[in-house]
């Protein structure tokens, strides 16, 4: 069985509820990382058979999404598009699915991409449109009494995704992965034949450097006296995230450079009354398919979903969560654009391995308390394009004592 490449994984700056991204239409988000994909990879359009999109927008134009979004792309009216949807993992699905049809000859170049526009109103199936129906909110309250988390731990941890985030973007981390997004000044004035940009986003809402434990102290507790505030879990989001998915014996006829490739991939359900892990199930299936263990790998990227379910994953996994862990924060501070969500923490991930010469990254996402997806990745060791951004300040980066291998500062 042929190897999906994945080529040129690029995303939006995330944008805040009320914020520069707010009503942009999907396409308009979905269309600018297509573009961005194309142009980077620098392949035909005329070579690209398919659009795996992920999405969770609810609305009636939705079915059309990627279909729109290829066509304002400049991709050929041949290329048709589809839409995946498996929650908060919906992202990462459109990345394996893509990666399926090119496993098996279905195809030979797929996109695969993400996007998420919609308000946070508008997403009640979502795992965090409304966590008192969903019952993950009852469950982290429980995952921080089973393993004796603290709401000063959580916060901690809040924190630090902010902290890792704010220096991603100080010392040009981040500059290779984001593309800018162009807006109109009304998001009514949109459409795609009229593509007029007034100024352009360059990186993410939301994260705040100044945040502190003091700060995150004065919030309080969605339940009663319990842990979880509304610091100390994702947010929702705006953006797009997008990959090209290439067949492997492909890439030098194309003349296409792979940054990763997917070793495997797992999805898988857990049935306890107690408190559960999500992602840990589809983490045990993977790791037993592939042969891996936690520690043959340089990165590892999970779902900030709630901070008491990360911490209470680490505490399973033995795993230290200052060293390989979300090493450039994750959703808590970078934000949950559900649709892109998935692809954003594997865009993010696979440009640290390139970074920093690491060889196997994995990402896990809860896609709620119950059940979980998880995909392994190896680094094609290609380097990710050093684009700082105009005005960012870089203080550059020590190299780490051993390749791939992280620890917070």
């Amino acid at each position: 069985m042929r190897r999906a490449a994945i080529v040129a994984p690029v995303r939006t700056p995330s944008g805040i509820e009320g914020g520069a991204l707010s009503g942009m239409p999907p396409e308009w988000l979905a269309s600018t990382v297509l573009s961005a994909v194309i142009a980077r990879a620098g392949i035909d359009p005329l070579r690209i058979e398919d659009v795996a999109m992920a999405s969770v927008d609810n609305r009636a134009s939705a079915p059309e999404l990627s279909r729109l979004a290829a066509r304002v792309a400049g991709l050929p009216f041949a290329v048709p598009g589809f839409l995946t949807d498996r929650r908060c993992g919906s992202g990462l699905q459109a990345v394996i699915t893509a990666a399926m049809m090119v496993q098996t000859g279905a195809a030979d170049v797929v996109v695969a991409g993400g996007v998420e526009c919609s308000a946070a109103s508008d997403c009640s199936a979502t795992r965090h449109g409304d966590p008192y129906q969903t019952g993950d909110l009852a469950n982290a309250e429980e995952l921080a009494r089973y393993y004796g988390i603290s709401r000063e731990a959580a916060d901690e941890f809040a924190v630090a995704s902010h902290r890792k985030a704010a220096r991603a973007w100080r010392q040009g981390t981040f500059s290779a992965e984001v593309i800018p997004v162009g807006v109109v000044d009304e998001p009514g004035e949109w459409n795609e034949f009229d593509t007029a940009v007034r100024h352009r986003i360059m990186r993410d809402e939301g994260v705040r450097e100044d945040v502190s434990t003091r700060t995150l102290a004065t919030l309080r507790p969605l339940i009663g006296s319990g842990v979880v505030t509304a610091g100390n879990m994702s947010s929702h989001r705006h953006g797009a995230s997008a990959c090209l998915v290439v067949a492997e014996d492909r890439l030098d006829e194309l003349g296409l450079t792979p940054m990763a490739y997917l070793v495997g991939w797992a999805a898988a359900g857990c049935d306890s009354d107690t408190a559960t892990l999500g992602a840990a199930p589809a983490v045990a299936k993977l790791l037993g398919r592939t042969g891996f263990t936690l520690d043959d790998l340089d990165l590892i990227e999970v779902n900030e979903g709630f901070a008491v379910e990360v911490l209470a994953l680490v505490r399973e996994w033995e795993l230290d969560p200052r060293e390989r862990l979300n090493v450039n924060g994750s959703t808590i501070a970078l934000g949950h654009p559900v649709g892109a969500t998935g692809l954003r923490i594997m865009t993010t991930m696979l440009h640290e391995l390139a970074r920093t010469n690491g060889n196997y990254g994995l990402e896990a996402i809860a896609l709620g308390h119950d059940h979980g997806i998880a995909a392994l990745f190896e680094s094609a060791g290609a380097a990710p394009i050093p684009e700082t951004p105009r005005g960012a300040r870089f203080h550059g980066v020590r190299p780490s004592r051993r390749p791939g291998r992280h620890r917070a500062s």
